[in-house]
C-alpha cells in the first residue's frame, strides 16, 4: 500500500503534469488562483461535514467484518468508518488548511487503485453529474410527447448478492435481452406504461445519464424521479461516437454542445441517441436533494459516484484535477484547481474500473452547465486510516 506521505505534493503535480502533456480536452487551460502547496481541500467545510455524516449513515449498516478486495489489499468495513471518524474529529478542531494536510499526511495512507502496472496506469477521467429541472405532464399533451418509462412488467429480474440484476425478457420458454433504447423508441413495446411525459427528446436523454431530476408540472408542483433500473443492456458512450464519426472535436464535445448539434441536425438525432443501447426506468421519488446509491442524499461538489469494486460505498478519496466556472451567461470563464476531499456515494452503469469517477455538481441549469463541461484528467486515492492512529 502507498503511504500518504508526500502524495498530496505528488498528486498535484502529476495532475499538472497530465493537463499539460494531454491533447484536445484534456490540454491545460490557465488555471488561476491556485492554491497553497499545503492545502488539500478547495471547498467550504460545512458540506464536507453533511458529507461524512451521511456515509457513516450507510457504513454504520455493515457489519464491520465485512472485507472489501481493492487493488490486492484486503479493506474491513471498520476501517471505512474509522477513516470518516478520525476527519471528523480532525474537522471538530477547526483546523488550518495548513494543519489539516499536515494531519492528514501523518494519519492516512493513500492508496491510489488505478496505480497498477499496465497503459492504463493513473490515466483517470474525471468527470461531473447534476440533477436536472424540466418541465414534464403526466399526460400526453403536445409538445410533451416523450416519456420516461415506469419498470416495464415484463423485464426480467433476479436478486444476485443483494443487488437487483436484470436478465432480459422472456419470449416463449426463453429468456432474450431486453429490448435496446433504439427498439423500445422505434417499435414501442412500452405503450402504457409511461411515467411522465417531456417536451423534449434531449431532456430524456439528459434524465437517463444523469439518473435522476425533478419534475416541474404545469400546476407548479415538482416531483422527483429517480433511476428504478435499467434494462441491462451496456452503456456506450454518445460523446464518443460523435468523435469517432467525425461529427465533432473532442475538445467540444459537452452536454450543451451535444444538445446544440441535435437541435441543428434532428434528422440525425436517432442515429446519435439509439448509439447508446442502455435505456433507463424511473420511479417517483420527494423532489429535494438527489438520492445516490446509499440511499443517502448527495452533496455537492463532495458526492462521488464510482465502481464500489475500486471505490467502496462510503468509503473517502481525494481528487485532484481543474474544475470550470461558468460565466452569469453560462459560458465557460476560466479554470481552477479542483483538490479535494470526497466520499463515495452514487454508481453508474458508465463508471467501470478504476480509470472513472464522477463528481456530484448539484441541482440546476448552473450546475448542469459546469458538470457538462468535466471531462478531465486527474488523480485520486483512497484516504485510509493507518492501523496505528487511535481512535
Amino acid at each position: 500500500m502507498r503511504t500518504w506521505k508526500g502524495q498530496i505534493a505528488c498528486l498535484w503535480a502529476g495532475c499538472c503534469l497530465l493537463l499539460l502533456m494531454a491533447g484536445g480536452a484534456f490540454a491545460a487551460a490557465v488555471i488561476e488562483e491556485e492554491p497553497a502547496a499545503t492545502a488539500i481541500d478547495d471547498l467550504s467545510r460545512p458540506g464536507l461535514e453533511e458529507a461524512l455524516g451521511r456515509s457513516l449513515n450507510f457504513l454504520r449498516k455493515i457489519p464491520p467484518a465485512t472485507t472489501y478486495r481493492v487493488a490486492g489489499h484486503a479493506i474491513a468495513a471498520e476501517r471505512l468508518t474509522a477513516s470518516i471518524l478520525y476527519l471528523q474529529r480532525l474537522l471538530a478542531a477547526h483546523p488550518s488548511p495548513e494543519t489539516l494536510a499536515r494531519e492528514i499526511d501523518r494519519a492516512y495512507e493513500c492508496l491510489q487503485v488505478n496505480a497498477a502496472p499496465g497503459p492504463a496506469a493513473g490515466r483517470m477521467l474525471i468527470t461531473g453529474y447534476y440533477q436536472p429541472v424540466f418541465a414534464g405532464r403526466l399526460e400526453r399533451q403536445p409538445p410533451f410527447v416523450y416519456p420516461l418509462y415506469r419498470v416495464p412488467d415484463d423485464l426480467l429480474i433476479r436478486q444476485n448478492q443483494g443487488k437487483k440484476e436484470v436478465l432480459g425478457r422472456q419470449v416463449g420458454g426463453m429468456v432474450a435481452p431486453y429490448w435496446t433504447r433504439g427498439e423500445i423508441e422505434r417499435q414501442g413495446p412500452l405503450l402504457g406504461q409511461e411515467l411522465v411525459w417531456l417536451k423534449d427528446p434531449f431532456d430524456a436523454f439528459v434524465l437517463h445519464i444523469q439518473g435522476s431530476g425533478i419534475i416541474r408540472l404545469a400546476d407548479g408542483s415538482r416531483r422527483g424521479v429517480h433511476y428504478a433500473i435499467s434494462n441491462g443492456r451496456p452503456y456506450r458512450s454518445v460523446g464518443a461516437f460523435m468523435v469517432s464519426s467525425g461529427r465533432m472535436q473532442l475538445a467540444d464535445v459537452t452536454m450543451d454542445s451535444l444538445r446544440r448539434y441535435i437541435e441543428e441536425h434532428p434528422a440525425e438525432r436517432d442515429r446519435i441517441l439509439h448509439h447508446n443501447d442502455s435505456f433507463i426506468f424511473f420511479e417517483w421519488s420527494e423532489p429535494g436533494p438527489a438520492i445516490g446509491s446509499l440511499g443517502q442524499p448527495l452533496t455537492p461538489g463532495r458526492s462521488l459516484a464510482a465502481d464500489h469494486r475500486w471505490y467502496p460505498a462510503g468509503s473517502l478519496v481525494l481528487i485532484d484535477s481543474r474544475r470550470p466556472v461558468m460565466d452569469d451567461d453560462g459560458q465557460l470563464e476560466r479554470w481552477l484547481p479542483l483538490r479535494r476531499l470526497t466520499t463515495v456515494q452514487d454508481t453508474g452503469s458508465a463508471l467501470v474500473g478504476p480509470n472513472r469517477l464522477d463528481l456530484f455538481w448539484g441541482t440546476g441549469d448552473r450546475a448542469g452547465k459546469e458538470a457538462g463541461q468535466m471531462k478531465e484528467r486527474g488523480r485520486a486515492c483512497l484516504l485510509l486510516l493507518k492501523e496505528n492512529i487511535g481512535q
